[in-house]
């Protein structure tokens, strides 16, 4: 099993490179792995540099993690996650509790972290403010 750099992800999702959108394709047909840092990474290039909504990412993440080759960490609660930041939340800070799960809890001084995160958080959410 080989594991991904985010560029091969984005360019199995974008189809934007006549070359390399159809290598992606043969690779992602075969078992491989996600580290949590290059989901992170997806998520941020996927805004940040191709313009997509939170929702267009969501969908594509999704259907990334429904692959039968795909393998990550954690992949349940990385599902929540990729849910949750259809409608709310920071992607980073979902998948850093996402992958946490195992610890007691997630704390963090981000107040509104609490309440983006929902009921049905992986994990407890700590307030850490004074």
């Amino acid at each position: 099993m080989i594991a991904l750099d985010t560029n091969v992800l984005v360019r199995w999702i974008l189809r934007d490179d006549p070359a390399q959108s159809p290598k992606a394709d043969e690779i992602l047909a075969e078992p491989f792995f996600m580290s949590t840092s290059v989901l992170t990474e997806l998520g941020w290039a996927l805004g940040s540099i191709a313009g997509m909504t939170r929702a267009e990412i969501a969908r594509s993440v999704a259907l990334l993690l429904r692959l039968p080759t795909a393998n990550i960490a954690h992949a349940a609660e990385v599902r929540w996650a990729v849910e949750r930041f259809a409608t709310r939340g920071d992607w980073e800070d979902l998948i850093h509790i996402a992958t946490s799960v195992g610890a007691d809890a997630f704390g963090s001084f981000e107040k509104k972290l609490v309440r983006e995160v929902g009921a049905n958080a992986p994990m407890t959410i700590a307030d850490l403010n004074p």
